[in-house]
C-alpha cells in the first residue's frame, strides 16, 4: 500500500471507529479487524487484515490500539458514539501545562461568550503535551490557529489519557478562564 493509500486508509479507520453509526464498536471502543475490514470495503477501500493491523499496531499510527491477541482495534480518543465509555488512566501523571490549537474563528465562542473548551461532538477535548504536535493537529482544516497554554493542575475535571502509549490528554471541559494564549510557534511541522 502507498504512503498516500496508507493515510487514507489511517483516516477511513478513525472515521470507522470513532463516528460510524453502522458499525457496533463495544463500550470501550474496540471492533474486530475483519468487522474494520468489511467496513472499509464499503467505502470503496480495499485493505487486507494485515493492512489495518499495520496500520493500528505497533509502528503504526500513534491514534490506535490492537489489542493483546491482534483481533481487535480501537481509536484512543476522538470518539462521538454516545454508547463508548473510555476509561483514562494517569489523571495523577498529567503533564503541569497540556496545549490545545483551534482556528481562530472559534475565539469569539471560546473567549468572548466565556464557554471555554468544550468536546462538540466528540466524548473529550484534546490536548497535547506539546505545543507543536498541538498545531500539527490544528493546522489539518488550513487556517489561522489559536493555540492555548492550559495549566492541569487548575482544571475542574480531570485529565486523563486512554493508555500510556497514547500522546494525547483528554478532558470534558477547559473554563476560559484558564485559557493562556500563546503565540503560535513560527517553527510549524
Amino acid at each position: 500500500m502507498s504512503r498516500n493509500n496508507g493515510q487514507r486508509l489511517g483516516g477511513a479507520i478513525a472515521f470507522i471507529l470513532r463516528h460510524a453509526d453502522d458499525v457496533e464498536v463495544d463500550s470501550v471502543g474496540w471492533l474486530p479487524i475483519e468487522n474494520i475490514v468489511e467496513r472499509l470495503a464499503k467505502d470503496g477501500i480495499v485493505a487486507t487484515a494485515e493492512d489495518v493491523v499495520r496500520e493500528v499496531g505497533p509502528g503504526g499510527n500513534d491514534r490506535f490500539e490492537l489489542s493483546i491477541d491482534g483481533t481487535k482495534a480501537r481509536a484512543f480518543y476522538g470518539h462521538s458514539q454516545p454508547g463508548v465509555n473510555l476509561e483514562l488512566t494517569d489523571t495523577d501523571r498529567a503533564p503541569k501545562y497540556l496545549y490545545h490549537a483551534t482556528p481562530d474563528y472559534n475565539l469569539e465562542a471560546i473567549l468572548d461568550r466565556k464557554e471555554g473548551l468544550l468536546p462538540q461532538k466528540r466524548l473529550y477535548i484534546h490536548l497535547s503535551e506539546d505545543p507543536m504536535r498541538a498545531v500539527q493537529v490544528g493546522q489539518r482544516r488550513g487556517v489561522p490557529l489559536a493555540l492555548f497554554e492550559i495549566e492541569t493542575t487548575a482544571l475542574p475535571e480531570p485529565v486523563g489519557r486512554t493508555s500510556p502509549d497514547s500522546s494525547v490528554w483528554l478532558t470534558t471541559y477547559v473554563p476560559a478562564k484558564l485559557l493562556w494564549k500563546i503565540a503560535v510557534p513560527e517553527e510549524r511541522a
